[in-house]
């Protein structure tokens, strides 16, 4: 099954920016279980394509169709994206990004309560913290963490219940190689049947990862007097 699926090419500009237009093709996919990632040169828009496809951006031309709760299929157009898109549409959704949102107001603990419930809390947060760590910083504020603490307080955020795809932008921001490895030992056993999106440029944790699928952004000519930054299947 396909949680996501470009039924019409998703077309997408910044407001001040007349020299890029991000695509993404008819025909690109996310199925069930897999794991993909976007890679392509710093600044070429990778982090724009994966906003896209989780539908955080209203696009100005396309089509992308989402089967997540309960399997329905929901098709979201520029024209529906305000009436579809919110809390309720991303509910099926897990999101890690550069600079985790976190709720400032709440400590640490009451932070990953909110998002994976109160059973799942110690036991995913002891695969990313060490216990002395997690005592110290459990009933702390937000921010008097490091970026390294809050990176990976925004990775397990990321891994509700609920979640049938998640959508990662740099996990590895902030981390030490020890830290690393463990957020690929983290990925690889609280996934189960979510599919995963990442955004990286650190090759050796995809690596370890073993991607299913991995697609590019590439500049391929002009589109309406912009040059275009277009979603594609990575060859070679």
């Amino acid at each position: 099954m396909n949680l996501i699926e470009i039924l019409k090419p998703v077309e997408f500009t910044y407001p001040k920016d007349d020299k890029y237009i991000y695509c993404i093709p008819e025909g690109v996919n996310i199925g069930s279980s897999r794991m993909y990632s976007i890679q392509g040169i710093s600044g070429s828009g990778k982090s724009t394509i994966l906003t896209l496809l989780a539908a955080l951006r209203r696009f100005r031309q396309g089509t992308i169709q989402y089967t997540l709760a309960a399997k329905q299929a929901v098709q979201v157009t520029p024209a529906n994206w305000k009436k579809l898109v919110g809390p309720a549409f991303w509910g099926n959704m897990g999101f890690s990004f550069q600079k985790p949102e976190l709720i400032r107001a709440l400590t640490v603990k009451k932070n990953l309560e909110l998002a994976i419930g109160k059973a799942m809390t110690e036991e995913m947060a002891l695969a990313l913290f060490e216990h002395k760590e997690w005592d110290e910083i459990t009933n702390a504020r937000i921010w008097k963490l490091s970026g390294g603490q809050m990176q990976r307080l925004g990775i397990i955020r990321a891994f509700g219940a609920n979640q049938a795809l998640v959508f990662m932008d740099e996990p590895t921001n902030n981390l030490d190689k020890s830290n690393r490895k463990k957020v690929v030992d983290f990925i690889q056993r609280y996934r189960q049947d979510k599919s995963i999106v990442f955004v990286s440029h650190d090759q050796p944790f995809l690596d370890m990862l073993a991607i299913d699928t991995t697609f590019e952004v590439r500049e391929e000519g002009e589109l309406q007097g912009r040059w275009q930054r277009i979603l594609q299947p990575k060859t070679g």
